[in-house]
């Protein structure tokens, strides 16, 4: 199994993931504890907010824990007991926290996230050398479970663990993997193929373009190549066991700065790519879509139901409120003329003033209920307000989710585009491209006959052609004048 775990903020974006139904085959929340909200997002904004009170901008501790399949899946008594033992190395015990299983491909894996902050000390929970200390779980949970571990888990390597850091692969390179659908592994693979199968620095050109790459000139990394999704990439990073040096000396006849600069080849392989999105699989991304909006809509109908249920709840308690408040008025007005005289108590009411003191008495009573009731309304609305704010809060979290898995539809539909057809040269046969895009790939093509051509090399005045003339004439006009004056000097024949 490989535990991986890292400090980090960004709640609202690490929920959207972990719900993304669409990269995962079953999505469970199999416990969260430590927030009033029942969702991970409305959790994660919580602990975001208890933050606030500290200084700690990376509120989260991210864990996910990858059994190795070749054992057998692990139990969930399993996965609590190594979550158990996570919490007391690391110091989070009693912490906040939310339990998340992932299904992928038929893979079993768990994320577990915790709260940082310690709400009692408003401190965050000190984390040092978590990676050592997850390394030390693994080996006694391993070994307690009779489970074998992988190579680079089982003791510490000490500097050779850096031989294989190409392998291991960083947030862009995750992002660039979920972009293009292109796995680092398997890009690797096949430009260490090109170079071991090429004796010649023209060679492994001619390989790169075969398998869907282009060489290009980056800005502060050398050599770069260009993927066939205009995706960027070192080349000494992509090139199992070679080094820089080496690969420098066989393409010594190809220096970086007589090669096309990367966003150029960048911007040639995704307009290419843009034609081919046009054109291959439009009814069934097509479909795909129209699927994915139903599944969009029948996950969203319980929220939609709520939202309408909870709106005439709203307007029924409010009619009832007025309603009771309209009765209690008039049963009021009702028993006031009740108590009104009439004929002569009416008139000697008038006369002694009483019936003055009982109308302003009245105002005041009216005054202090109407002051009352409005008070009642502006409280049920409050109620009100917030119980829709918090539908509001789980729609613009459904909104991420959707946005985050269209956007994984989208990837998926280009790793099919691809998938479909071999890798082969980049430029495009001419019938399919237009007039501008062929005079692009011309300029392209032309560019890349001259890579490899001694530059000629013309000394550097600094000055224009037109001045150099100028000054040379100048000279030329002071030297005759200095040739006569030397002449008259030494006595030279005088005209007649």
């Amino acid at each position: 199994m490989i535990p991986k775990g890292n400090q980090r903020g960004g709640g609202q974006q690490l929920a959207t993931h972990l719900l993304n139904e669409l990269e995962n085959d079953r999505v469970e929340v199999m416990e969260l504890k430590g927030s009033i909200a029942n969702d991970l997002n409305g959790a994660f904004a919580e602990w975001e907010a208890t933050a606030t009170g500290t200084k700690c901008k990376k509120f989260l501790y991210s864990l996910s824990i990858n059994p190795d399949q070749t054992q057998g899946p692990l139990t969930r008594e399993q996965y609590l007991d190594f979550i158990a033992r996570t919490e007391n190395h690391m110091g989070l015990t009693d912490q906040p926290r939310a339990i998340v299983f992932h299904v992928k491909q038929g893979r079993e894996h768990c994320h577990v996230i915790w709260s940082r902050i310690d709400t009692d000390r408003m401190k965050a929970v000190h984390l040092a050398h978590d990676r050592q200390k997850l390394r030390t779980i693994a080996q006694e949970f391993a070994r307690d479970h009779g489970l074998q571990l992988p190579h680079g888990m089982r003791k510490d390597r000490g500097k050779d663990r850096f031989k294989d850091r190409n392998k291991h692969k960083n947030l862009g390179e995750m992002q660039q993997e979920e972009r293009t659908g292109l796995t680092k592994q398997q890009r690797q693979k096949e430009i260490t193929e090109a170079w071991r199968k090429s004796d010649s620095g023209k060679a492994f050109l001619r390989a790169l373009e075969e398998r869907g790459y282009l060489l290009a000139r980056g800005d502060k990394r050398g050599y770069v190549v260009v993927d066939r999704f205009g995706e960027i990439h070192s080349l000494p990073r992509q090139i199992d066991g070679v080094s820089t040096k080496e690969i420098k000396t066989m393409l010594a006849p190809y220096p970086p700065e007589k090669l096309p600069p990367a966003l150029k080849a960048q911007a040639f392989v995704r307009e290419r790519q843009q034609i081919k999105l046009k054109e291959q699989f439009r009814i069934q991304a097509s479909e795909k879509r129209a699927a994915l909006a139903r599944t969009h809509q029948k996950r969203r109908s319980p929220l939609t139901k709520k939202k309408a249920s909870l709106e005439k709840r709203h307007a029924a308690q409010l009619q009832m409120l007025l309603e009771r408040q309209k009765k209690q008025n008039e049963k009021i007005a009702d028993t006031r003329r009740d108590r009104e005289g009439k004929g002569l108590a009416a008139f000697l009411g008038r006369v002694t003033g009483i019936s003055k003191l009982l109308k302003k008495r009245y105002e005041k009573q009216d005054q202090k209920r109407t002051t009352r009731q409005e008070k009642a309304v502006e409280a049920i609305q409050r109620r009100q307000v917030r119980e829709l704010r918090e539908v509001s809060r789980q729609d613009r979290a459904l909104q991420a989710i959707e946005k985050r898995e269209l956007r994984s539809l989208e990837v998926r539909l280009r790793r099919e585009i691809f998938a479909k057809e071999p890798a082969r040269k980049i430029p495009a046969p001419e019938q399919q491209l237009t007039a501008e895009q062929q005079r692009k790939a011309q300029l392209f093509r032309e560019n890349a006959q001259d890579m490899g051509k001694p530059e000629k090399k013309e000394p550097k005045t600094g000055i224009s052609d037109k001045f150099a003339e100028a000054l040379k004439a100048r000279a030329e006009e002071k030297k005759r004048q200095q040739d006569k004056s030397r002449d008259r000097g030494r006595g030279g024949p005088t005209p007649h």
